[in-house]
């Protein structure tokens, strides 16, 4: 899968949401109209006219607001991305350090493979009060993704089940899907508006002073305005018939590509087809109660909602199709692990090819064309290695990156450590700003990291982020700014601490700042020429002892596109400071342009044929800020 026209798709059915989206206001304002001329006809002597152009963009103009109001207005309250949609089901977070078995293994499958996938750790919810099997994911991108899973799914689920349901929901994040998902609760929520509004003028009705002076026998000038408010409480069931076509026409195919994106991940099949079958014997197998469910149906794993209309609009295929798509995998699977146990029993002396640097796959060496064919996905065993390398981090290191203050200790303690220098442990104005209590937890944890191994420090900062996320808005800012003074002091031969605060500033900065995202402003490298130059400059003179080498093969993928006059910067001139604010513009690219930038920096720091440790973790740092998912091992 192409992970940037994966991304590109999903923006392609937004336009197809909003032609949807039209089509069922015209239909609305058409009803409208009609009614409303009926309910006039009722109240004057003679025939009313059915066409009366001034009428209908009266009504077409108080229509197309109506629904504008309750599509903003629940947009705005999803404005937080993922935690919103949670919070809104009745969803609580889970504490990373929470002791409960089930929700101990959930954030390990979560955790798992969020860091063989490359994506940050996403918000974790708990439905407590849904005890039938289903789960989500939502957000508008990944920095500020949720996932969402109900009490029935972790008491029923086994590991292996589960991980199948979470990494179809991390294939939802993958493809882009979030984003449109809470646009289309948002669309859905306004054309639900016009049904409350009959329900109020209907009420109003019944309840009003005319309606009191026709029982006395004073007029009967309630009638029509009951009749008008119980035809748009029906009109409003109608726009909910288009929402569940437009439901429908975006969520169902996407389904079947995310249960294979499933198995994909996680080489287990029966494991995804083992969730599907618990939920196919029961008969609301998936069903959820919270009122919110029609409207977010397109959001869960399996149908959360069931109507007399499923056969035509339901916004998931068939469960038993969904299994039956999955035997071909299923039948794949058994054959492989059929030829794998004949060459263990009867091969002997045959291993996987290792490389002369590590490599992702089995790969003998690595390659540009691997690296980038691993972005958006997750390779052959990699959540596996994902597991094993997080069982091999200390478990006082893992608990640190589960509590708020403990976690900012250790980013701190990663920074000021990530030198191998077992010197002074933490430098003096650290202490002068932050208190006692989180320059001791630092003192505690550099002589561990120290003593520990380098690729520790990566998935630590991914598991801390959800902690990091508790911090109170003072407490950040704080945090932020010892963030960038470390990066400043260090200088660049630490390029480890400045990839850090990259990284988690990129991640954390959506939660607690009001600027989500940037604004797209380069749809074409053309007018990235100084900050592409900067940024391959930078990488060119870290990633190999013959600089020039290693710029030549950054340009090879951008030969065509790239812009005129780019030539190599000395040192001096791509900096740090120059190499941040270069990354704040690429940022603002169009997926497109990303794409080439990527490739250009894979090219770039793999033209010597090996990756250095701190090659990996800037170039996780430049994937970090183009929301661009590198896979655990793919860089070696």
């Amino acid at each position: 899968m192409d992970f940037f026209e994966a991304q590109d798709r999903a923006k392609r059915n937004t336009g197809k949401l909003v032609l949807l989206y039209l089509l069922a206001v015209a239909g609305i304002i058409i009803s409208v109209y009609m009614v409303s001329l009926f309910a006039f006809s009722t109240q004057v002597e003679g025939a009313v006219p059915l066409w009366s152009p001034g009428w209908l963009i009266t009504v077409a103009i108080i229509v197309m607001i109506t629904i504008l109001i309750g599509t903003v207005h629940r947009v705005s309250q999803l404005r937080k991305g993922g935690s919103a949609v949670a919070e809104l089901l009745g969803g609580r977070k889970v504490n990373p350090s929470t002791t409960d078995t089930y929700e101990r293994r959930l954030m390990n499958i979560v955790e798992e493979m969020s860091i063989a996938s490359g994506l940050p750790v996403p918000d974790v919810y708990v439905l407590d009060n849904e005890e039938n099997i289903n789960a989500f994911a939502a957000g508008f991108g990944t920095n500020d993704a949720a996932v969402g899973v109900t009490r029935g799914s972790l008491e029923q689920l086994t590991r292996d089940e589960l991980q199948g349901v979470i990494a179809h929901e991390f294939s939802h994040i993958f493809n882009g899907d979030m984003r449109l998902n809470i646009r289309l609760i948002g669309v859905l929520n306004g054309i639900l508006l016009i049904h409350i509004m009959g329900m109020i003028v209907m009420r109003s009705a019944l309840y009003s002073g005319a309606m009191r002076g026709n029982r006395s026998g004073k007029g009967n000038s309630a009638l029509p305005l009951i009749l008008f408010g119980v035809s748009l409480v029906i009109i409003g069931y109608i726009g909910m018939l288009f929402g569940r076509m437009i439901q429908s026409a975006i969520s169902r195919q996407r389904e079947y590509l995310a249960d294979a994106a499933a198995v994909q991940y996680t080489r287990n099949p029966d494991g995804l087809a083992g969730a599907l079958n618990k939920i196919a014997s029961k008969k609301k197998g998936a069903e959820i109660k919270d009122g919110h469910a029609m409207e977010m149906s397109h959001l869960f794993f399996a149908s959360s909602f069931h109507s007399a209309l499923d056969a035509l609009f339901a916004t998931h295929p068939p469960i038993d199709e969904r299994i039956k798509a999955l035997n071909p995998a299923i039948q794949s699977e058994k054959r492989r692990k059929v030829q794998e146990q004949f060459r263990r029993d009867h091969v002997s002396g045959v291993s996987e090819p290792s490389g002369s640097k590590g490599g992702f796959g089995g790969h003998a060496a690595i390659t540009p064309e691997v690296i980038l064919g691993a972005i958006g996905s997750i390779g052959a065993g990699q959540v596996n290695r994902a597991g094993k390398l997080l069982q091999g981090i200390p478990v006082s290191l893992r608990e640190a990156a589960h509590e708020p203050l403990a976690a900012e200790a250790l980013i701190y303690a990663m920074m000021f450590s990530a030198d191998g220098d077992s010197g002074e442990p933490i430098p003096a104005w650290l202490e002068e700003v932050v208190s006692d209590e989180i320059a001791d937890e630092v003192r505690k944890y550099v002589p561990e990291l120290l003593n520990g191994d380098r690729k520790w420090f990566l998935p630590l900062a991914e598991l801390s982020l959800p902690a990091l996320r508790h911090l109170s808005k003072e407490q950040y800012q704080t945090f932020r700014s010892v963030l960038e003074r470390a990066a400043i002091d260090e200088g660049p031969e630490n390029l480890f601490t400045f990839a850090l605060e990259k990284m988690v500033i990129h991640q954390l900065d959506p939660s607690f700042l009001k600027n989500k995202k940037p604004e797209i402003r380069h749809h074409n490298l053309k007018t990235l020429a100084s900050e592409l130059t900067v940024l391959l400059s930078a990488l060119s003179h870290a990633s190999d002892k013959v600089s020039e080498k290693a710029w030549q093969a950054a340009l090879i993928p951008i030969k065509k596109v790239k812009p005129d006059g780019m030539e190599l910067l000395p040192p001096e001139k791509c900096g740090l400071k120059e190499l941040d604010a270069a990354l704040d513009e690429l940022a603002a690219s169009a997926n497109p342009v990303k794409k080439y930038i990527i490739s250009s920096v894979i090219y770039c720091v793999t033209a010597d044929q090996q990756v250095s440790t701190e090659e990996a973790e800037l170039v996780r740092a430049v994937s970090e800020v183009l929301d661009t998912p590198i896979p655990l091992g793919a860089m070696g």
